[in-house]
This record gives C-alpha cells, structure tokens and sequence, in this order.
C-alpha cells in the first residue's frame, strides 16, 4: 500500500540542546527522512496529534499555551453572551465547554512548570473572580465557597485514579509501573527512576515522576484490594 508522502509529519526528539549544532548543514541529514518515493520529510518543531501538541523538546508548553488560549477565549465568549452572573449558571457554563479543554488528555501533558501550573490555573482563576458574590475573596475561598477544586488537584487525582486502574488490571499497564509487596503496607508502587538526559522529556508527565506516582502509596490500604474477590 502506497503512502501518501503530504500526511506525514516529521518530529524529532533531541537531548542535545545546542541551536547551534542545530543549525549545521550536515545536521539536518541525520534527522530528515528519506520515504520509498524518494521524497523528503524533514522535520517539524511541534505535530498537533489526537488533539495534543508534541513538541520536539520533550515538553508541553507549546500545548499548555494554546489550549489555554482557547479557554480564555471560550470565558470571554460566556460573559459576553450570558447577562448572568449567578454561580449556577456560570459553572454550568464552565464545566461543560471550558475545563474540557483544559483537562482533555491531561495525564499525558500534566506539566510540572510552575509558570505552566500557573498559566492553566489563571483561566479558572479569572471565571470564578466574576461570578456574583465572590468580588473580595482570594482564589481558594472562592474555591472553597463555589466547591470547586484548582486545576492542579484535579490533574493529580485523575493520575491517581489511572494508576489505581492499572494496579487493578482494569486497563493496560502501557507505563510500564511495578509494585512491591510490603506486609505491614501493602503494595508499595516503586517509583521510576530515569537516565539524567531523558529527565526533561519525563518529567513533564505525572505518570513519569516518581514523586508524584509515590502518593498512592500514602493511600488507604482498602481502594488497593476494592476489586479484588
């Protein structure tokens, strides 16, 4: 079956950060792909793919600024088009076309960056300023007050949940994680240890950071044996 050579995107994953060596003419032959037509695809910076953007520094801050570009756009539109300000109406609003875009495929690009962590939360941080009665609370009262938990909790705890998943065999363990057995503790999940080089490319998945992963071992004993007969 022939390819077709124009639907094909090149992205090429790098540890070497030199934009210099980057930029040498015999570089570009070792990263540039050569198809059976003898066509040349050479290699893009980001490949938008199923919805997220992979970029070939290993991070995911190209993705991280645009789909908050779009929920702030998506905010704006719901103030200018809805004369109310209720709290009902709003989160409605919000939940049902706003944090979709913030949280879809968040285990993969849940990002460690505090300017990333802080970027996704100002969305959310802005919306619930102007909901009718919170003028003067800080941002968690007003979390507190609307029952809503920061962007960041709720990344964490579906990384929790996807790991407990995994433990139950309820789906694949694609990551590759491992648990030990402890009599006193129960299974212990091992955290990942990773090469120096491959720490960037990573760290910027929860179910790749070792400290993140080693809070379901502070869980209760009982989610781990809930599904087991």
């Amino acid at each position: 079956m022939a390819l077709h050579d124009d639907k094909f995107q090149l992205l090429s994953y790098t540890t070497n950060k030199s934009k210099l060596l980057r930029e040498l003419p015999f570089t570009i032959e070792y990263s540039m792909y050569l198809t059976g037509n003898d066509n040349i695809i050479l290699p893009t910076p980001h490949v938008k793919d199923l919805g997220v953007i992979l970029s070939a520094d290993g991070t995911y801050t190209r993705h991280i600024s645009e789909i908050t570009k779009r929920a702030s756009m998506m905010v704006g539109w719901i103030f200018s088009a809805f004369r109310s300000r209720s709290a009902e109406v709003i989160l409605t609003l919000y939940k049902s076309i706003v944090r979709p875009i913030l949280e879809y495929c968040c285990l993969v690009w849940s990002p460690k960056e505090i300017r990333d962590i802080q970027a996704l939360e100002a969305v959310q941080h802005s919306l619930t300023s102007k909901i009718h009665g919170m003028a003067g609370l800080n941002y968690w009262d007003r979390l507190e007050r609307l029952g809503l938990m920061s962007l960041s909790r709720r990344r964490d705890r579906y990384c929790l949940i996807h790991v407990w998943k995994i433990h139950q065999k309820v789906i694949p363990n694609d990551v590759g994680l491992v648990w030990s057995e402890n009599e006193r503790l129960g299974d212990q999940l091992v955290s990942p240890r990773f090469r120096y080089w491959a720490d960037r490319a990573s760290s910027v998945s929860p179910l790749a950071i070792g400290p993140q992963l080693s809070r379901t071992n502070s869980l209760p004993r009982y989610p781990y044996s809930a599904l087991i007969p």
